[in-house]
């Protein structure tokens, strides 16, 4: 009797297993948002459901590793990348998770997930400017909630009232008595404006000259930063560029490592795997994310183009949160679509 029950028990834990990762592998997966990079399109705490099928589903590079660990795996086996044909592509202002490209010598899909929002495609011209981001030379709006840095002033004995309207708008550092930076979005700092005690809220930014060394692609022959960054080509499967020197600045990480091609440059001549070539070819179509927290997020700005073999779904809705404390979960946030 326990036998069979014992039996019974079995083969629907097994079969249960099965269908659990035929689903997370081909069709769907949840993800947890540890941080505030894409604040407040998702908060900490979001669970989010990411639809695979979408995009279509990527096969396991890695089938030996543990489905949600990128630390549990073995490359005994590594197969080459291939795609399910999906029903849509990635469309400009999708929010993607993906693998963080790096040039580490494990698997592509063993990589640590990320999630931020689709900004320039495959063919497309990117550039910042005053902060402000340019795709094909048109100005892409932000999203309506996504955050930007300002410098807060208020009086030079702000009550403690005004503090505390300011530090729910988000947490904010102190650059002298009476001047803060914020993260705040478009609506909350006009709202700002209109509370007594605070002299003026100005959008930071840095200038033209300033070079920020973190900012991809680490170059001070191009000296960009947060706010000026560009303009820079998105690769495309098929694409050709010049192997010239600024070019080799942008893309040799992806025709080398991504592409797995090995490129030597001999006085002013360039070889990929040994011979003479003045224009590459791209192989893979690539991709240009952001957060929305657009000053407090380590996205394509800092390490450049995202591969199309590291897309995993696209990210649908959120399917509960428990904010940043466990025990106190948003209910309101449960089943909310992901613009």
């Amino acid at each position: 009797m326990y036998k069979k029950y014992f039996q019974k028990i079995s083969k629907f834990v097994f079969w249960g297993f099965i269908l659990w990762l035929v689903s997370r592998l081909f069709f769907f997966q949840t993800v947890h948002i540890p941080s505030a990079s894409m604040r407040t399109t998702l908060m900490e705490g979001d669970y989010v459901f990411v639809n695979k099928f979408a995009y279509g589903a990527r096969i396991p590079i890695t089938p030996l590793s543990l489905p949600g660990s990128n630390s549990a795996w073995l490359d005994w086996i590594q197969l080459p990348y291939m795609r399910i044909p999906g029903y849509t592509n990635v469309k400009r202002n999708d929010v993607v998770v993906f693998n963080l490209p790096g040039d580490n010598d494990c698997p592509v899909d063993v990589h640590q997930q990320y999630i931020k929002r689709c900004i320039a495609l495959p063919g497309d011209s990117l550039r910042i400017d005053s902060g402000i981001v340019y795709v094909n030379r048109v100005r892409s709006e932000n999203p309506e909630n996504s955050l930007l840095s300002y410098a807060v002033q208020l009086n030079e004995k702000p009550d403690t009232a005004v503090l505390n309207q300011l530090d729910g708008f988000r947490s904010y550092n102190g650059f002298s008595v009476n001047v803060f930076s914020v993260f705040l979005s478009q609506k909350n700092s006009d709202s700002l404006k209109r509370i007594r005690g605070i002299n003026s809220v100005k959008k930071n930014n840095s200038t033209k000259e300033y070079y920020n060394p973190q900012i991809f692609p680490n170059s001070s022959k191009l000296k960009w930063n947060l706010d000026f960054f560009g303009p820079v080509f998105i690769p495309k499967k098929g694409s050709v560029i010049l192997l010239n020197e600024k070019n080799l600045l942008l893309y040799k990480k992806l025709i080398e490592i991504y592409e797995e091609n090995k490129i030597v440059k001999r006085n002013d001549s360039v070889f990929v795997n040994e011979k003479f070539s003045k224009t590459y070819s791209f192989k893979m179509d690539y991709y240009f994310m952001m957060g929305d927290n657009r000053y407090n997020s380590i996205d394509s700005r800092y390490w450049g183009f995202v591969p199309e073999n590291h897309i995993i779904g696209k990210a649908s809705y959120v399917l509960f949160s428990s904010g940043i404390l466990p025990l106190n979960p948003k209910m309101g946030r449960s089943f909310s679509s992901i613009r």
